[in-house]
């Protein structure tokens, strides 16, 4: 679980490559929001130790917030390269 969470931290970064370097529309994060939900939703039941829903969520908390955080850090990247 440690390990996921590592790579996890890395989600907003790798975003903002990505959206950077023109593979993905930054629209994509936005309009996929709610596949992403699921997904992480679905991999946190799988993740977790327990049966628990508390549980679950305290890991897909933390996931769908940095997926967040880089949709607005791609947001107001877009903004400063457009008034630049």
């Amino acid at each position: 679980m440690l390990l996921i969470f590592g790579f996890a931290f890395q989600l907003p970064v790798a975003m903002w490559a990505l959206t950077k370097t023109r593979i993905v529309n930054s629209n994509f994060w936005k309009d996929n929001l709610r596949y992403v939900v699921i997904f992480l939703v679905i991999l946190g039941a799988i993740i977790t130790p327990d049966g628990s829903g508390i549980t679950m969520w305290f890991v897909v908390g933390p996931l769908m917030l940095l997926y967040v955080i880089g949709i607005i850090a791609i947001q107001i990247d877009l903004r400063i390269t457009k008034y630049n």
